[in-house]
């Protein structure tokens, strides 16, 4: 491969040089200590922790017929609220101490509050739980980018976020298919202890294979007032705050659409069952997120978050013009999905990219921005009169994405 065709050298990828007569794919060292065993156990736990948050759109309806009341604040925004606010807890603290130890605290309080969640008697008990859920649950991602963007050796990063974005991405249709199915045949309650077991499985091996890297095995030069100051100073950046503004519609606009499209396809006489086959349409497209490398070692990772905004709302502008055929749907909502994966691990690595060497922080800031779209995107679908009219915001608002991205390459140059 050409040195212009390399993700790690291209101009929107930071670039580290290896050690001398070390390949980047040889066993691990003391500077890049991650092999493909870190890698893939980090891939898998990531698809674990992230279900906790997509399984709340097809848990709604039994947990709210259970306790008695809605559960959308309960399941749903209780959950993303600390989820996003944990991001800015835990980055800069992976910064300070390390991200193997920051990984298995947040694993390990995520286990137990999950399982405990099968316990809740009551809607108020159960949106403690799941706050608790939220805000252990974003001890994970950011930290675990974070991980890979500096134990890996630079020639395997872009594989591995895309990899991890693959994960990200599954989960939004795995979540909601496993809930579904576990509410459907046992009853919503025995998910969480389902899911609590698993985590347990992926923390051990979190434990096993997971290693700092050198230079971030223990507390770093800078005191953690320092690493929030850095923060924050890092928000308030112009390029950032552009990148910001397109982040925060990812997922906002993702949830928005599969829970205004559930009520939709119900209102029009369709079975749970083939919902959640059509829940699945799109889940192929998301391993896209593995070429979004590729894509951007002959491009740039800025044109390739640009394509991935364009295409998502071409997708969800053909929902919106379909919305009343069940084959327009469910092409319309492939074409949104492809986009989504090409943009998801786009704009993981211009974060990471902006905020060299504080990445913990920068993985922070980035979990935060994505998941406060995350808490308004059901009230958003909600608050919809009609799923076209859903469609049709949510185009618009992908649409400012877009433009938003468009103008975050000339504020980056500007920055630097």
């Amino acid at each position: 491969m050409s040195p212009e065709h390399r993700p790690d050298q291209h101009p929107d990828v930071t670039h580290f040089p290896e050690p001398s007569g070390q390949s980047a794919t040889r066993s691990p060292s003391p500077t890049y200590p991650a092999d493909s065993g870190a890698t893939a156990a980090l891939v898998v736990t990531a698809l674990l922790v992230l279900t906790q948050l997509y399984a709340a759109i097809p848990l709604l309806t039994p947990i709210s017929t259970d306790l008695h009341g809605s559960a959308t604040v309960a399941l749903s925004t209780a959950f993303s609220l600390t989820y996003a606010a944990g991001f800015l807890i835990w980055g800069p603290v992976s910064d300070h101490y390390g991200r193997r130890r920051t990984m298995a605290l947040a694993l390990g309080t995520l286990t137990i509050s999950t399982v405990c969640c099968a316990l809740a008697p009551s809607l108020p008990a159960l949106a403690a739980l799941r706050a608790i859920q939220g805000l252990s649950a974003s001890g994970f991602a950011p930290v675990a980018l974070a991980y890979l963007s500096e134990a890996l050796a630079p020639s395997r990063r872009a594989g591995a976020i895309g990899a991890m974005s693959t994960s990200f991405l599954v989960a939004g249709i795995f979540g909601q298919v496993l809930a579904s199915l576990v509410a459907l045949h046992l009853g919503w309650r025995w998910f969480f202890p389902l899911c609590g077991g698993l985590l347990a499985v992926a923390l051990a091996a979190v434990l096993a294979v997971v290693h700092d890297a050198a230079s971030t095995s223990g507390p770093s030069g800078s005191s953690l007032r320092g690493q929030f100051a850095s923060l924050g100073r890092l928000a308030l950046r112009p390029a950032v705050v552009a990148l910001s503004l397109a982040h925060v519609t990812l997922l906002m606009v993702f949830v928005a659409m599969y829970t205004g499209i559930g009520g939709h396809l119900e209102s029009q006489g369709m079975r749970p069952s083939t919902i959640v086959l059509i829940r699945l349409a799109a889940l192929p497209v998301m391993f896209l997120s593995l070429v979004a490398g590729r894509i951007a070692a002959r491009w740039s990772w800025a044109q390739t978050a640009r394509l991935g905004f364009g295409v998502s709302a071409l997708g969800m502008l053909g929902e919106a013009l379909l919305a009343q055929s069940l084959a327009g749907l469910v092409a319309g909502s492939i074409v949104y999905v492809a986009g989504v994966a090409l943009a998801v691990p786009a704009m993981i690595s211009l974060y990471g990219q902006v905020s060299a060497p504080n990445r913990g922080s920068g993985m922070a800031l980035n979990g935060f921005i994505l998941f406060v779209g995350t808490s308004a995107g059901p009230l958003l679908a909600t608050s919809s009169p009609t799923f076209r009219t859903l469609a049709l915001t949510l185009s618009g608002i992908l649409a400012v994405a877009l433009a938003a991205i468009t103008g975050f390459k000339a504020l980056a140059d500007v920055d630097r």
